[in-house]
């Protein structure tokens, strides 16, 4: 890939982080509000700067596999209590994602169908290309934030669900969380690079592919690297 390239993909990168990251932890904050925690509202966490919302390591990761996160809003426990208010703060940001990636989803089509052309090239082209890349980050955080990993909203809405059958197990997970990533990280990079096996593929596919149906019809399907920022439909 021409270095041009890589420099264009990566300036995309940056409206998509600004609109993917912020709206996937409003959405949990939305919902909060809605079930009556009116502490997210007061704490900025409706805050149209993004960031309010941005992790350093969480942007980190996008850059290098396309995935990331942001800084987690916390919820009062007094207002948010039962099990199933809980699952439903946890769903708001993957939801919100997919709200987002439909909405601009169903607009990258309409353009398309205009005749507007989708292009990495200098030109107007490279305007679809950015809507392109921003509904693809939420369609990515979106499949990732559901991983039953420790930290993401997946592994949350489980813990929520059978933490009390086995607390000792889950204080045991939650202790050794950096542990847990570091070895996630080297499977990946180990698969990848000595395999040439994309492991996020595979457990983001379930997520990725329905949201990328339902927002734009057709995907191929997430990938990692710069080099997989292309529009599905061109």
């Amino acid at each position: 890939m021409r270095f041009t390239d890589v420099l264009i993909r990566l300036l995309l990168l940056v409206p998509a982080i600004a609109v993917a990251i912020p709206v996937h932890e409003m959405g949990h904050a939305a919902v909060a509000y809605l079930l009556g925690d009116r502490s997210v509202r007061y704490f900025g966490h409706f805050s149209l700067d993004p960031r309010r919302f941005l992790e350093p390591i969480g942007v980190l990761a996008v850059a290098v596999a396309l995935v990331g996160w942001g800084r987690r809003v916390p919820v009062q426990s007094n207002r948010i209590t039962t099990t199933g208010q809980k699952v439903l703060v946890e769903l708001g940001g993957p939801a919100a994602n997919l709200a987002v990636a439909i909405v601009l989803g169903f607009l990258f089509q309409a353009l398309l169908r205009a005749g507007v052309p989708a292009s990495y090239d200098l030109g107007p082209g490279l305007l679809l290309a950015a809507l392109y890349v921003i509904v693809f980050l939420n369609l990515s955080i979106l499949a990732f934030q559901l991983l039953p990993i420790p930290g993401l909203d997946g592994w949350n809405i489980i813990e929520i669900l059978f933490r009390r059958r086995n607390p000792r197990f889950f204080f045991d997970v939650s202790v050794r969380r950096r542990e847990i990533w570091a070895g996630c990280v080297i499977v990946l990079f180990a698969f990848q690079f000595l395999g040439r096996v994309n492991i996020l593929w595979y457990v983001m596919a379930p997520f990725y592919e329905p949201a990328s149906l339902i927002s734009l019809r057709t995907c191929d399907g997430y990938a990692t690297g710069l080099s997989a920022l292309f529009p599905c439909l061109v």
